[in-house]
């Protein structure tokens, strides 16, 4: 449009002027007639003469695209041609250019025409080679710096698409100004641990924290070490761990692993074996004062409204003085006196001043505390760690924490310093270094720089036990790995989690496996049931797809697993398969002989040496000799270790696997304290039983 509007009052004036023979004025009338192969002789032909002039008519030809004359970069070298020459006019020179419109404005408006289309040609080519020409032959144009961003962004997106440490590296020491050198930074280290770590090994870990002694990823590095170093958490790998890795932030840990495994059935005999077989146990100093009330249950107990500690015995240890407690963990408790909040120890002593209004147990030595209606984290000393300015704080995942402000969440480190800005309005847990975020509904997913791997775009995602994770798009499901790699399409109404490396698959109402590449492995021929997803999982290498009428047992091929003579069969454990016959359940052995009478009207696999019945509805307990444990009498029986939890019109109890009523179905809640103690809360009362003796401890 400026070029045009230039044209117009130029030639207004040519017009309206006297008519002079000079070649100069014939090149424009030319021009202004669109006859551009004698408007560009005649210019060419004053160029000598009349320089200013004619530059720039040459400038005109060469950056109006409706000729075939158009050539940007000509343009651009006629008017800085026309520019110098008409600094050194003298001014009756310029008067007289005056008269057709060329003066010093109109040469500035010509040349960002001239960057400006210029500018455009590069933006729709957009190569790094491209923008850098611009640069380098456009560098007067005020687009420059745009130029040279775009150029940074393009040059960044390539560096992504090869997503190695090497074009990162080379994107850094290239375009060290670049606005994205502090996330191809971020790239960088993560590309260079992935790289280093890629076969997940221990000497490829123990590479990393040597190359990089200070690396981003030194936590994660020395998690995998300590983790691949005790698959058995035996004290012989704790030992040789802490001895070849005394420097790693888990050799503590490991020390007290020791201790804690070593001395588990505690006695003085022990207590001594295992000073003299450790002599350079760093804590040695601890174990004569502490180790007792370490290895002590102390139980919450409250007096006259207040609250203190009693042992499993019942003995008093802490004496009631407190408004509140919270149960010890790591050796600490949160304690409120005169509405603040504090921790204390197990001999009873202020360790952290009551200076808080919330406080939550300690976890990985660090506690989530609140003040003034404000989170913010602690050390086991009271230090502060992250700043009360947060309106909420997590639990930490991987030494990361979610922190919430203004209603939206972001990541913290475990040393306040903010990962991510605060935009997100989910976010997930790290888990082997990456977490779920998402914004307006849509989640994806970043790592532990706060990054996105990939942008919010599903419905829904979900760890899978295997790493993998399964994501929604339009209402179906598929898998993808932490890369957004699609390894399963998403084609499927459900995905269950994987369990010896299949997966349950849903689509039409049918059902089937995948293995950890997305292949079918299993057809989906299968009735599907919605609890299909909680219950479809493969168990020593066979599957049951349980139904009301006929069960389906598959083994990791897909091979159905059938007894002769038997009308329908449940999941085979322990050498013991449910049998059905005549609609009744029973047990035979692996051959198909007939152990336990058809007695029952379900029947389910047998666990640790038990397995739940129904006997018109009702749920019982039977041994693998068929003995009766708990009778049928309850509406449903949840296996607890070498205990089961019975329920009856929304209560509980609980019976011993002997047979034993250890607390009658009247409870509103049961929870395992440990091996030894539960408690039992019944409206809103308390009472703590000792699980050997079936006596209460303690009751409010």
């Amino acid at each position: 449009m400026n070029l045009k509007k230039n044209l117009i009052l130029f030639f207004i004036l040519l017009f309206s002027l006297p008519i002079r023979a000079d070649k100069l004025e014939k090149g424009f009338q030319r021009l202004y007639r669109y006859d551009y192969f004698k408007a560009k002789e005649y210019f060419e032909a004053s160029l000598k003469k009349q320089r200013a002039g004619a530059a720039y008519g040459l400038s005109m030809i060469y950056s109006l695209n409706n000729n075939p004359f158009y050539n940007l970069d000509s343009a651009r070298h006629y008017i800085l041609l026309c520019d110098s020459a008409f600094q050194q006019l003298k001014e009756k020179e310029r008067t007289y250019l005056n008269t057709w419109h060329i003066t010093a404005d109109q040469i500035i408006s010509q040349k960002e025409l001239i960057c400006d289309k210029a500018f455009q040609d590069a933006s729709v080519i957009s190569t790094v080679e491209r923008y850098n020409t611009y640069m380098k032959d456009f560098s007067f144009c005020t687009k420059a710096k745009a130029a040279l961003e775009l150029r940074n962004t393009v040059a960044f997106r390539e560096a992504k698409s090869k997503n190695t440490s090497v074009a990162f590296k080379n994107f850094m020491d290239t375009y060290p100004d670049a606005k994205e050198v502090h996330e191809a930074a971020n790239h960088y280290e993560e590309r260079v641990y992935e790289e280093i770590t890629a076969d997940k090994t221990i000497a490829s870990y123990e590479q990393y924290l040597k190359s990089v002694p200070e690396g981003p990823y030194k936590i994660q590095a020395e998690n995998a070490v300590y983790t691949l170093s005790v698959p058995h958490k035996t004290i012989e790998e704790y030992h040789a761990f802490v001895k070849k890795y005394p420097s790693n932030r888990h050799a503590e840990e490991a020390w007290r692993e020791i201790f804690d495994v070593f001395t588990k059935d505690y006695s003085e005999q022990v207590f001594l074996d295992f000073k003299s077989q450790f002599p350079d146990y760093p804590f040695m100093n601890e174990l004569e004062s502490d180790y007792r009330l370490q290895r002590s249950l102390f139980l919450p107990f409250s007096k006259n409204n207040l609250w203190g500690f009693i042992d499993a015995s019942g003995e008093e240890r802490i004496k009631p003085a407190y408004e509140e407690v919270s149960f010890f963990s790591e050796g600490l408790a949160a304690a409120q006196k005169n509405g603040k909040y504090g921790y204390i120890n197990k001999s009873g002593r202020e360790v952290i001043p009551f200076d808080y209004d919330d406080a939550e147990p300690f976890k990985n030595n660090t506690a989530i505390v609140h003040k003034q209606d404000k989170a913010g984290l602690i050390d086991r000393y009271g230090m502060e760690l992250i700043p009360f300015i947060y309106d909420d704080l997590a639990d930490p995942s991987e030494n990361i924490y979610v922190a919430v402000l203004n209603e939206k969440s972001g990541y913290v480190s475990r040393s306040g310093k903010k990962i991510t800005g605060f935009i997100f309005d989910f976010a997930g847990d790290f888990r082997d270094g990456y977490a779920v975020a998402g914004t307006d509904e849509r989640f994806g997913l970043i790592n532990a720089f706060g990054n996105f791997v990939f942008e919010p775009q599903y419905e829904e995602i979900i760890f899978l036990s295997n790493g993998l994770l399964k994501a929604k798009q339009n209402d179906l499901w598929g898998i993808i790995d932490q890369k957004g790699e699609v390894i399963a399409p998403f084609v499927y109404e459900a995905i269950g989690d994987f369990s010896e490396h299949r997966a349950l698959v849903a689509k039409n109402k049918k059902c089937g496996f995948i293995d950890e590449q997305g292949k079918l492995v299993i057809p989906i021929i299968y009735p599907f049931q919605e609890g299909f997803i909680n219950t479809a999982f493969f168990k020593n290498g066979l599957v049951l797809l349980k139904q009301k009428a006929k069960s389906v047992v598959l083994d990791s091929t897909g091979v159905k697993i059938s007894l002769p003579f038997y009308e329908n069969i449940g999941l085979p454990t322990t050498g013991m398969v449910p049998v059905n016959k005549n609609n009744k359940w029973g047990y035979a052995d692996i051959h198909g002989k007939l152990k336990i009478p058809y007695s029952y009207d379900d029947a389910n696999f047998f666990e640790n040496g038990f397995a739940k019945i129904k006997i018109k509805k009702l749920s019982g307990v039977i041994d693998s000799s068929g003995k009766i444990i708990v009778p049928p009498l309850y509406e449903d029986i949840t296996f607890k270790g070498n205990y089961f939890l019975v329920r009856n019109e929304g209560k509980l109890g609980l019976v011993s696997s002997e047979g034993l009523n250890i607390l009658p179905v009247e409870f509103n809640r049961i929870e395992f304290l440990s091996d030894k103690i539960v408690s039992a809360h019944r409206d809103e009362k308390l009472l703590y039983v000792d699980l050997q003796s079936g006596k209460t401890v303690w009751k409010e």
